[in-house]
């Protein structure tokens, strides 16, 4: 008769458990986070003096980007003299702080692309249009692509 008990391996080492402290610590900090993000959303949007939203006082919420692919862009609205916000979804919009004067762009205008390759990117130049007239009022170019959150139901 053979004896195994030589050839067991030692069992792999338990994991330790988490003390409760860490767990409420991560409860607590998850909580701070939901409670900031509800504090956010329920302060009202920036207005102007005319009452419509104020897309320049509008707080990042994340990183700009250089570009942003046409075929995503739903929608533009030309907001002030040197912003324009585009929607790619449901809610994601984005701030364009134009890089330079635009004395052609109000708000019932609206831009033409010169995208060749499928998307729209900082520095690249946009034609003002009056969509129902046809008539072209000149070009601006384009700034970085500052993702935004516009409460719902803002007026623009």
């Amino acid at each position: 008769m053979r004896s195994d008990a030589g050839s067991r391996r030692p069992s792999p080492p338990r994991p330790k458990p988490v003390p409760a402290v860490l767990a409420l610590i991560g409860l607590a900090l998850a909580l701070s986070a939901q409670e900031a993000g509800a504090a956010l959303a329920a302060q009202p949007p920036p207005r102007t003096s005319e009452g419509r939203l104020d897309a320049a006082a509008l707080a990042p919420a994340g990183k700009a980007r250089a570009c942003l692919p046409v075929r995503d862009i739903e929608e533009t609205r030309p907001v002030e003299p040197r912003a324009v916000l585009f929607r790619t979804g449901a809610n994601r919009w984005f701030r364009n702080d134009l890089a330079g004067a635009c004395p052609g762009l109000a708000r019932e205008r609206t831009l033409v692309f010169r995208a060749a390759v499928g998307q729209v990117c900082e520095n690249d130049i946009v034609d003002v249009v009056d969509p129902v007239a046809g008539q072209a009022f000149g070009f601006c170019r384009l700034g970085p692509f500052t993702p935004v959150v516009i409460p719902r139901g803002s007026r623009f």
